[in-house]
């Protein structure tokens, strides 16, 4: 049995990973670059030192990574909200 599936009525899922260049195009329109770039800079530690390391050198970001969820806490971003962002971002 084949099962169609309208995407209208069930949109797929938001991508689990998207290009560095995409995600900052996509914050840049949402009006969120600037904020996630103090954040990235006022994290303490080494914890704030691998954050910088990988947003300035990751090729890709990835939903799963703690980074992100310490980003979405941050700024106060709901998963729906992380989602619109990750589907912004994979049409750029």
């Amino acid at each position: 049995m084949i099962v169609k599936i309208d995407r209208e009525l069930n949109p797929p899922d938001a991508p689990l990973s998207v290009t560095m260049r995409q995600a900052r195009l996509a914050l840049l329109q949402a009006g969120l670059l600037e904020q996630v770039n103090i954040a990235i800079q006022n994290l303490p530690g080494s914890q704030g030192e691998a954050a910088r390391i990988e947003w300035e050198f990751s090729s890709t970001v990835e939903r799963n990574r703690p980074l992100l969820q310490t980003l979405a806490v941050e700024l106060n971003l709901t998963e729906a909200q992380l989602d619109d962002l990750f589907n912004l971002a994979a049409t750029l």
